[in-house]
């Protein structure tokens, strides 16, 4: 392993805490490729030796990339380098993984007529007798499973069939179906520990990481049109969001 000196002069470097100046260094070989996804990077022992300092600074330098998710460190195992999280933004699933480069897929889990769930009622202003469409899917990216999507519908007015949402963006085929066009979506995010079930779907442990993404998209008049409810792993992508503002003189 090469080592090379951060860009400062020598004065403001004696001011950098060394676990800093390590972390900065291990992260300079992530970023750069050096240690692509996949990579074994040396030990703590290996690292206290290169850098001459006590297993502790190496620990602490190594906590925060890890805390990133740039790292995986599992007691007994090699550390090795994490695949970059998938960025999900607001432009559709299957967009999101196709602009990283990967392939997307779905994989149609159930389309049915279900009774509305009491917590999705008050979101689509129906009462909780009312019948409506559910459609379940799990989304891929280079066949490896990362989200878990329910998508209640409030107003279908066309017939939606499985080869559709497996080739269709639902944002698109949703309100085609229901003769609308989209105008707003809030968008609520919070974490959870995987189920079982959830776990077996995603072909990860039950008890891991993962994010609730709960979407309701309105018409232009409005009135919600469905509500997606998307559970994300946790170590596999990640949510962003964008605002814009106006800017006063």
């Amino acid at each position: 392993m090469r080592r090379f000196l951060m860009d400062v002069d020598d004065e403001t470097l004696q001011h950098i805490p060394k676990y800093l100046r390590i972390q900065q260094e291990l992260l300079h070989y992530i970023r750069s490729n050096e240690w692509g996804p996949g990579a074994k990077i040396p030990s703590e022992a290996e690292l206290c030796d290169q850098y001459q300092v006590s297993r502790g600074t190496i620990r602490r330098a190594l906590d925060e990339l890890e805390r990133q998710g740039l790292i995986n460190r599992s007691p007994g195992k090699p550390t090795v380098v994490n695949t970059p999280k998938i960025p999900l933004l607001s432009s559709g699933f299957r967009t999101d993984i196709a602009r990283k480069g990967m392939k997307p897929g779905t994989k149609v889990l159930r389309i049915h007529v279900v009774k509305v769930p009491p917590d999705i009622a008050p979101l689509l202003m129906v009462s909780e007798n009312t019948q409506l469409l559910l459609i379940e899917r799990v989304i891929s990216a280079d066949d490896i499973p990362i989200i878990i999507e329910s998508a209640h519908v409030a107003r279908l007015v066309d017939t939606i069939t499985a080869e559709e949402v497996e080739s269709t963006s639902l944002l698109e085929l949703i309100p085609a179906k229901c003769h609308v066009n989209l105008a707003r979506a809030v968008e609520s995010y919070e974490p959870i520990a995987l189920t079982k079930a959830q776990a077996q779907l995603l072909a990860c442990r039950a008890g891991n990481l993962g994010i609730k993404d709960q979407a309701v998209l309105y018409d232009g008049e409005n009135r919600p049109v469905y509500v997606s409810t998307a559970i994300v792993r946790g170590d596999k992508a990640r949510i962003v969001t964008e605002t814009s503002f106006h800017v006063h003189a």
